[in-house]
């Protein structure tokens, strides 16, 4: 039998924002450790964002079954930019300095999200349920 023959395993969604957040741990804490003591809550709370915003409700909707590829798409690149922010604006703080292009990624990450719960209610309505 050739390797090719056994179909992948699908990945978790659930171990795939652990994966995410456990990173995004390690990489506040490397940037936070050679900071020279300065810390920012924006870096602190890096890992939040996949952990609350992706494995949470990965967690919550293993029951509910899949959602729509688009709801997926929308969601996750919500949760990129809102811990994309995060990441900036905790190097910017750290750095001691600021940017007026900070407040963007919170906006888009904002809008995303809802843009995410729209297209999943509007699907649900369609459907009837």
């Amino acid at each position: 039998m050739s390797i090719s023959a056994e179909a992948p395993r699908p990945r978790s969604a659930l171990g795939g924002w652990l994966a995410v957040s456990g990173l995004c741990a390690v990489f506040a804490l490397v940037y936070e450790f050679f900071s020279h003591g300065v810390y920012s809550a924006y870096m602190l709370g890096l890992p939040l964002f996949p952990l609350l915003l992706g494995a949470l409700p990965a967690l919550l909707g293993r029951r509910r079954g899949a959602l729509r590829p688009a709801v997926r798409g929308l969601w996750r690149a919500g949760v990129a930019a809102l811990g994309t922010g995060s990441c900036v604006a905790g190097i910017l703080e750290i750095y001691g300095t600021t940017s007026p292009y900070v407040p963007v990624y919170w906006a888009a990450g904002l809008a995303l999200l809802a843009a995410a719960a729209a297209v999943f209610f509007a699907g649900r309505r369609a459907a009837g349920r």
